[in-house]
C-alpha cells in the first residue's frame, strides 16, 4: 500500500507540472487502488472491544459519540468474527458521519439479527441530504457491505431525518 501511495504522489506531482490528463487518470487509479487496499487492511483488523461481543462494541461506540446515541442490540446468537468486524467498522463510520455532517442533536442505533440477516439501522435528527451518490463515506460503507453480499439503503430527505439501513448476511 505504501508503494501505491508513493506512486500516487509521483503521478500527482507530474500531473501538476504538466497538466497531463493521462497522469491525472493514473493518479486517480492509484488513489482508488490505495483506498481498496486500505479497506482490505481495515477489514483484517479486529478491534479488542469485539472480544466482549458486538453488543459491547455497539454500546461503546454509542457512548463515545459526540452526538448522544441511544443503542439497542438484539442478537439471538453471536455473529462470526468477520461479520462483527464489518458491522463494527460500518457503525463507527456511520456515527462519524452523523457527528461530522448531519447537524444532529441525537441519533439511534438498532442492531438486530433475525431470518438469517444482521440489520443495522442508524437514524439521526439532522438536516438530511445524505446520499450514496457523490461522497465516498456512504459509498465506502456500501462497498464494504457488498463484499459479503450485504446492502445499504439511505433515506435522507432535505430537512431530515436520515435513516441508513445496512443488511448483512448473519452467516458468512
Amino acid at each position: 500500500m505504501q508503494a501505491r501511495l508513493v506512486a500516487l504522489t509521483m503521478h500527482l506531482t507530474m500531473a501538476t507540472e504538466t497538466l497531463d490528463r493521462g497522469q491525472l487518470l493514473a493518479a486517480r487509479s492509484d488513489a482508488q487502488d490505495a483506498v481498496r487496499e486500505l479497506r482490505e487492511v481495515i477489514q483484517g483488523i479486529h478491534p479488542p472491544i469485539l472480544d466482549s461481543g458486538l453488543d459491547a462494541a455497539v454500546q461503546t461506540l454509542a457512548a463515545r459519540s459526540p452526538v448522544p446515541v441511544e443503542a439497542t442490540v438484539e442478537l439471538p446468537e453471536r455473529p462470526s468474527a468477520a461479520l462483527e468486524t464489518i458491522a463494527y467498522f460500518t457503525l463507527a463510520e456511520l456515527l462519524t458521519n452523523v457527528a461530522k455532517h448531519s447537524g444532529s442533536t441525537r441519533a439511534t442505533v438498532t442492531l438486530t439479527g433475525r431470518d438469517g440477516s444482521l440489520r443495522l439501522v442508524v437514524q439521526d435528527n439532522g438536516r438530511g441530504g445524505a446520499s450514496l451518490v457523490g461522497g465516498t463515506g456512504l459509498r465506502g460503507i456500501a462497498d464494504r457491505a457488498a463484499t459479503v453480499d450485504g446492502t445499504v439503503d439511505v433515506v435522507s430527505p432535505p430537512g431530515g431525518p436520515t435513516v441508513v439501513t445496512v443488511d448483512l448476511p448473519l452467516v458468512l
